[in-house]
This record gives structure tokens, C-alpha cells and sequence, in this order.
């Protein structure tokens, strides 16, 4: 889908990590725990964050309407995104089955999912799908990997430009503020390079 940038970043934007159909395949099948896997749909689907997934209530989710409500996004902003009709009857049956907690993702306790336990869940998940590439490492000698959480936002904007939706568009589904942040989809849409 996009270029893959495994280098030691510098003060240039690097373009950002996107998974392929085939890729997404591998991970999802070798997720295990439903929770993450429905936080990880979401995220892609939806485009939301780590911190929006894990303080995503039900209520936010109206299935009628197809749209989720982002409460308190980045920079405390809230924003609404459109949930596609393919995932409603999934979403439903998450509902139904999970019932005891106001959270869309749940502890066994129904508490609200922790961001670092979701990450931790995710980077394993790669790692079982054989998709875990390192990249550098901080200047706190912390590895780095081309894969996080924050890859399938990344993946859900390139989709979205690859399908012709208007960059205004998906900078308002993302949140972002300035039009530069999402222009950076533009150069690893394989629409674009194919032109």
C-alpha cells in the first residue's frame, strides 16, 4: 500500500507504515482475545486513535445513524465518523455479547481498557502474524517497530484517498486540525502513484 519507512527518523515527516489486504488478514486471524479484535476493527474502520478506542462507550455508537461519536479526541476535540453498514450486524452482536459494561472494550472487570495493555495486546498480535519488523531504536534505547496501533489509522486514510474520498473528508474524520497532517496520505496512496 505505502512506502515502508524502517529507518531512524529525522527531522524530516516520514511518510507513515500502512498494511495491505494481505496483512490485515494475517493480523486479524492471529488475534485471539475479542476484545482487541474489536478494538482493532474499530480503529480501522473508524480511523480512531488508541485513547478513543479504549474511552469509546456504547452509547457513542449509533448503529441506526451508522456513526460513532469521538468524545474528547485530541486535543480534546470532539468529531463524529461514519461507521460502515458492513460492520452494523457485527457491532450488534459485540453489544448483545457483551452487555455488562458501558465501555465498547471492556476489562473482565467491565473497566475501561487500558491504552498500554491494547498496545501490548496488538504488538503480540504482529509478532504472531509474522509481521513484526524493527526499526530503530529511541535515544532511550526503546525498540521501535513499523507496525503499532496507530498503523491501522494510517491504513484506514490511505483507503479512504485510494476509494476517492476527499481529503477534506478524512481530515475531518481524523481530527486533524491543519490539512498539511492529512496530506501526508496523499504521497503513499497507491491511486496517486499509479497516476
Amino acid at each position: 500500500m505505502g512506502k515502508m519507512n524502517f529507518g531512524r527518523p529525522n527531522n524530516a515527516r516520514s511518510l507513515p507504515n500502512v498494511l495491505n489486504k494481505k496483512q490485515l488478514i494475517q493480523l486479524f486471524e492471529s488475534i485471539t482475545d475479542s476484545h482487541v479484535f474489536m478494538g482493532c476493527l474499530i480503529a480501522l474502520f473508524c480511523g480512531l486513535r488508541i485513547s478513543e478506542v479504549c474511552s469509546l462507550k456504547k452509547q457513542d455508537i449509533d448503529l441506526e445513524a451508522e456513526k460513532v461519536f469521538v468524545r474528547g479526541g485530541k486535543g480534546d476535540k470532539d468529531r463524529i465518523v461514519m461507521l460502515p453498514s458492513s460492520l452494523k450486524p457485527l457491532i450488534e452482536k459485540w453489544h448483545r455479547l457483551n452487555k455488562e459494561s458501558e465501555y465498547y472494550i471492556n476489562t473482565i472487570y467491565n473497566n475501561q481498557y487500558a491504552e498500554n495493555i491494547l498496545s501490548k495486546n496488538f504488538r503480540n498480535s504482529v509478532r504472531k502474524a509474522g509481521l513484526e519488523i524493527k526499526t530503530f531504536k529511541t535515544t532511550n534505547n526503546q525498540q521501535r517497530y513499523a507496525y503499532s496501533f496507530h498503523t491501522l489509522r494510517h491504513t484506514y486514510a490511505t483507503y479512504l484517498l485510494e476509494q476517492g474520498v476527499d481529503l477534506y473528508y478524512i481530515q475531518r474524520s481524523l481530527g486533524h486540525v491543519d490539512i498539511h497532517t492529512t496530506q501526508i496520505y496523499a504521497y503513499i496512496s497507491n491511486k496517486d502513484l499509479q497516476k
